[in-house]
C-alpha cells in the first residue's frame, strides 16, 4: 500500500489517470476494472484527453464496468453515464466494456456469469476506483457481512448489481482516488484506522498493491 498526496483535486485525478495510462502502455492487453463513480470524472477526462492526443490505445484492452443499476423505468443506466464520461471516447474493441446485467430472471446466474467473465480473462490487472463518502466501495455499503462476489446491493434506496470485495481485492493493482475536505475523515479511517466491515474502504489496507491518491484536503487528517 502506498499513499500519494497532491496539492489539489485535479492534480490528484490527473495522477490517477497517469498511473493507469502507464499500466496500459506497458501492457496493451490490460484487463481493467473501472468504478462507475462520479468522483472519478476528472480522472476520466484526463484519460480521454490522453487518448485524443494519441498517447493511449485501447484496442487490445479488456474493460470491465464493475457496477450497473438494476433497470427501472425513468432511471438512467450507469452504462449511459460511463459512455458519456469515458467509454464513448476510447474506441474499445467489440463487446467492450463488459458490465453486469441490468435485468435478469435469475440474478444468481447473472452475477456468476459476470464473475466468470472476469476469471476467463485471467483476472483484473488494474482497478480504478473511488471511495464513497460513507466509506463504500463499488456500491458495497457498510455491513457486518459484505458479499464477496458480484451481487445485487441496495445502495441508498437503489438496487445496484456490483462486484464484491473479494472480486476487487483479487485485482493485481488498485488505483484509489479520494479528494475533498468532506473525504478527510473517511480517508483517515480508510488508511490509518482499523480494518472493519463497518467501513468497506478500510479493507484496502490489506491489498499490497493499492495506491491511494489524495489531495491535501482529503489527506488533512492523516498526520
Amino acid at each position: 500500500m502506498s499513499v500519494l498526496v497532491f496539492s489539489d483535486a485535479q492534480t490528484a485525478a490527473t495522477a490517477a489517470a497517469t498511473l493507469l495510462a502507464g499500466q496500459l502502455i506497458e501492457k496493451p492487453s490490460l484487463v481493467l476494472g473501472i468504478d462507475a463513480a462520479a468522483a472519478l470524472v476528472p480522472a476520466f477526462q484526463s484519460l480521454r484527453a490522453m487518448t485524443a492526443n494519441g498517447l493511449l490505445s485501447w484496442g487490445k484492452a479488456t474493460v470491465f464496468q464493475l457496477s450497473e443499476r438494476v433497470r427501472e423505468e425513468g432511471k438512467a443506466s450507469l452504462r449511459a453515464f460511463m459512455d458519456d464520461a469515458l467509454f464513448g471516447e476510447l474506441s474499445l474493441k467489440s463487446g467492450q466494456p463488459i458490465a453486469p446485467a441490468d435485468t435478469s430472471g435469475n440474478w444468481a446466474d447473472s452475477c456468476h456469469g459476470f464473475e466468470d467473465a472476469i476469471l476467463l480473462t485471467g483476472g483484473l490487472d488494474v482497478v480504478l476506483l473511488a471511495v464513497g463518502q460513507d466509506g463504500s466501495l463499488l456500491f458495497n455499503t457498510p455491513d457486518e457481512e459484505m458479499a464477496p462476489t458480484t451481487h445485487v446491493e441496495l445502495y441508498k434506496g437503489e438496487k445496484i448489481v456490483t462486484a464484491g470485495l473479494s472480486t476487487l481485492m483479487s485485482a493485481k493493482k488498485l488505483i484509489v482516488l479520494m479528494t475533498g475536505r468532506n473525504m478527510a475523515e473517511i480517508a483517515r479511517r480508510t488508511i490509518r484506522g482499523a480494518v472493519d466491515s463497518s467501513l468497506p474502504a478500510s479493507m484496502l489496507q490489506l491489498h499490497a498493491a493499492a495506491t491511494f491518491l489524495l489531495d491535501e484536503e482529503a489527506a488533512s487528517l492523516l498526520g
